[in-house]
């Protein structure tokens, strides 16, 4: 236990919370637009907590926090697992003429055109997707929040740090110092503008193969120098790749009570030298300091003229099972440059896609490298990362929030039973088939998928549990 602790516990509430209001509020909007009958609207899972009744609705926080559901009249077998979590409880089987005439006399008093099942199934597929897509649209909203009153980071240097050997850069005669002008005739004033600038003038290629020589203006020594750098679409598809980084080991935001805070460095100071290595980049930095997890290093920095010298310790973090990197919990050193509306929307919306195109990758990745459970993290490690966003600041806690919702989006579109993805499956067979699957197979179906769910949850619960205790 520590000081943290209770910042760890409130901003995993916060996150949970909204993350799951936002999920089962868009549901429940898309029942009230087409008329259907919510009996209950519950933030959480299992036995009910408080209640609330607001009209025709029950409002309720539910003991299990990870989950939440809208229990609409007319749903099937489907109310009686979120009841329940069973069909069994049922006298007779669902499907046979016992089951039916025990079902009958439900919800006699709700009019039949206010049931979900005699909803026409586009309306019912909408009410399902409402859910994940409520999600993407909240990060895109936070996003873009996020943007209009920040801006877009920028990197507020031309110089360059290091140029690694036998890359474009070195190829092309850049040198450490230079300081870049112009990309292809342009002027630049900070690094993504130098970044922008190289990926755009090499982007007429259409393999990646295929170098493009672009033409960049550099200060030397107080000289004018033109060179050219041959780049293909592969080199320019990572900030890193062409072989040049800035000269930025500047200190940006610095997280409270991580190694560099208890240090004592502050945003602008400039690290020159960490390990007995003279520092010029940022790259640098983070390569030292992820192979030096545990292990004590002399460090030296620069403040307003003032040098200072210490020691740090870099925290071990776990990245991937078996693979820790070390980490003194400091940012690089960025600035915002202020965005209008229309740019705000537009680099939110290109910031949903990157994130939720990546994820989808990951995703797929994991499935198709059949990569284990350990490399899943659960409600305890998403409470940890929640804490520690927090501990970095407000924005950062929201920008995870807005990763872990476009999360939510894609893992609750999978098609699997007890999933808005399953029931939109089962919704498709329906259409395809000309009539609806049977209930039975359905209830059977989604207990098997809530199983594998429940189990799911369990391995990473306990894995969550060995990873915070074990150390």
């Amino acid at each position: 236990m520590n000081g943290d602790l209770p910042i760890t516990i409130l901003a995993s509430i916060f996150t949970l919370g909204l993350v799951v209001i936002v999920h089962e509020l868009g549901h429940f909007l898309f029942c009230k637009l087409f008329g259907v009958y919510v009996k209950t609207f519950s933030v959480g899972m299992g036995p009910k907590i408080l209640t609330r009744r607001w009209g025709e609705t029950e409002y309720a926080l539910s003991l299990i926090p990870f989950g939440g559901y809208v229990k609409m009249a007319g749903e099937g077998m489907m109310e009686e697992i979120q009841d329940t979590g069973t069909l069994d409880q049922r006298k007779y089987p669902l499907g046979t003429e016992a089951g039916n005439q025990e079902r009958e006399g439900v919800d006699d008093d709700i009019p039949a055109d206010r049931k979900f099942l005699n909803k026409p199934a586009w309306q019912r597929f909408l009410v399902f997707v409402a859910g994940p897509l409520f999600n993407l649209i909240l990060a895109y909203i936070i996003y873009t929040g996020l943007f209009l009153q920040q801006g877009l980071p920028i990197n507020p240097v031309t110089e360059v740090g290091t140029v690694a050997v036998g890359s474009a850069a070195e190829v092309a005669g850049l040198q450490a110092g230079d300081h870049v002008l112009t990309v292809a005739g342009e002027p630049v004033q900070d690094w993504y503008a130098v970044r922008l600038g190289l990926a755009e003038a090499s982007g007429a290629t259409t393999a990646d193969t295929e170098a493009i020589p672009v033409e960049i203006g550099v200060e030397r020594d107080g000289m004018p120098v033109t060179l050219t750098i041959r780049l293909t679409r592969d080199d320019t598809a990572s900030p890193f790749v062409f072989g040049c980084d800035p000269h930025d080991n500047l200190v940006g935001r610095v997280q409270r009570n991580g190694p560099a805070d208890q240090l004592g460095l502050e945003r602008g100071d400039r690290i020159v030298a960490l390990n007995d290595e003279d520092i010029r980049s940022h790259n640098q930095l983070i390569d030292i300091i992820s192979s030096s997890a545990e292990q004590e290093l002399p460090i030296v920095w620069m403040r307003d003229g003032v040098r200072f010298e210490g020691t740090v310790t870099p925290e071990s973090y776990e990245i991937m099972p078996d693979s820790l990197v070390g980490r003194i919990h400091y940012e690089k050193y960025l600035e915002n440059q202020r965005l209008g509306l229309i740019e705000a929307f537009r680099y939110g919306h290109e910031r949903t896609w990157f994130t939720t195109s990546s994820t989808a990758r990951e995703l797929a990745r994991w499935v198709r490298e059949r990569m284990g459970l350990e490399s899943v993290g659960g409600p305890i490690r998403i409470a940890q990362v929640a804490g520690e966003m927090a501990r970095w600041g407000f924005d950062r806690l929201l920008l995870f929030i807005a990763f872990f919702s476009v999360n939510l989006f894609l893992l609750n579109m999978l098609p699997i039973p007890v999933l808005d993805g399953g029931h939109v499956l089962f919704l498709v067979l329906e259409v395809l088939r000309g009539k609806p699957v049977d209930e039975r197979v359905q209830g059977i179906a989604t207990q098997l998928g809530l199983i594998i769910l429940l189990l799911f949850m369990t391995v990473v619960l306990v894995q969550d549990g060995v990873r915070v205790f074990a150390g």
